[in-house]
């Protein structure tokens, strides 16, 4: 069995940033590719991009799969439409996985304040649920610089982001009987990411492709 590794935040916490910097370490580029066998898309017909890569593990540990693709700005589970199966088919794929050994990351806006699909799936895989505390405003000023946003709309920004969080913080809190949630800072949260998925050696050096 595989562990699941799932970053929830809102719009501007650094939960895309933080699977990026996971990706990378495994030899992901920003452009899709990786370094010679070490990236297999997973495609599906009909579908431009990936529904996601499986990524062999830099030090011969459990392979990775990431669900969605990370071509775009907000990547991650939020490419996966409704066309595609949406939240089902995320959960779907993420236990199917994580039942034939492989370790798997999922990350997005929607996934981030859900429940009922997320605690079925707790309840029949090890899902670690790393809650990115970047402080609303922070948030915000990270939404308002990446949509060049006029300053005048700080305001609607800084209130769309706190009603985001209070979904996501409740989601989190009801999650907690059947999965594992921590609340962690950035830096914190990418390097639990790291040690769940294997990426550190037993002297404590961090692997990368």
């Amino acid at each position: 069995m595989g562990v699941i590794v799932n970053p929830r935040g809102t719009c501007g916490s650094g939960k895309t940033e933080l699977v990026r910097r996971i990706l990378a370490q495994y030899g992901w580029r920003r452009d899709g590719r990786a370094d010679a066998g070490m990236l297999e898309p997973i495609h599906r017909a009909g579908r431009l991009h990936p529904l996601g890569y499986r990524l062999a593990h830099p030090g011969g540990g459990c392979p990775l799969v990431v669900i969605g693709h990370y071509e775009v700005t907000s990547g991650g589970c939020d490419t996966i439409r409704a066309t595609d199966g949406g939240l089902e088919e995320i959960v779907r794929r993420a236990a199917d996985y994580a039942s034939t050994g492989h370790n798997v990351l999922i990350e997005g806006l929607r996934l981030s304040s859900e429940y009922d699909h997320s605690a079925e799936l707790a309840k029949r895989h090890r899902l670690h649920v790393l809650h990115l505390a970047t402080p609303v405003e922070r948030c915000a000023q990270n939404l308002v610089r990446r949509r060049r946003a006029r300053r005048d709309s700080w305001r609607l920004v800084v209130d769309a982001v706190a009603r985001e969080h209070r979904l996501v913080e409740e989601a989190c809190r009801k999650l907690m009987p059947h999965a594992a949630v921590e609340a962690l800072g950035f830096d914190d949260a990418f390097a639990r990411a790291q040690d769940l998925l294997g990426m550190r050696t037993s002297e404590g050096s961090v692997l990368s492709a």
